[in-house]
């Protein structure tokens, strides 16, 4: 009788830890800011944020269900995302940038030297961020014809 009390407890404590992590990942997940993905090398292959994520809770109301994120002085695709139907971020593979049915309008206005993410249904700018000095976009991510 004592084991199964033990075994209970044991049981009741790894459900309150997993909770309790479950918990603090939402809480990250609204509060992280966007982020340069992990650099190859010396150079960036792709920003990372809330529009091009999955929720921890699987609520996708109110995310786009398709971005680019662009060189802001070209308006070159670099990066793309898509959601699945049950609503998973999907990486576009880079191979199927091309396919991508947006025109980028490259607005005057955005800074130099950023990476602009867009809701490809919208056009809004969901966010600008300055491509890190000492990590530029890797050359993979940029086609040959970018200047």
């Amino acid at each position: 009788m004592r084991f199964k009390k033990v075994l209970a407890a044991a049981a009741m404590a790894g459900t309150v830890a997993l909770a309790g992590c479950a918990a603090q990942a939402e809480a990250v997940g609204e509060s992280v800011e966007p982020t340069a993905s992990q650099p190859v090398g010396n150079c960036t292959g792709g920003f990372e944020g809330p529009w091009n994520s999955t929720p921890v809770d699987g609520d996708v109301a109110g995310l786009p269900q398709e971005t680019v994120t662009v060189v802001s002085e070209t308006g070159q695709i670099f990066d793309a995302m898509r959601r699945d139907p049950d609503g998973t971020a999907q990486a576009v593979p880079f191979d199927e940038l091309d396919d991508i049915d947006y025109q980028v309008k490259v607005d005057p206005s955005w800074p130099k030297n950023h990476a602009v993410a867009i809701d490809t249904a919208t056009g809004e700018v969901l966010g600008m961020f300055e491509i890190p000095a000492d990590a530029p976009l890797c050359e993979w991510v940029l086609k040959p014809s970018a200047t």
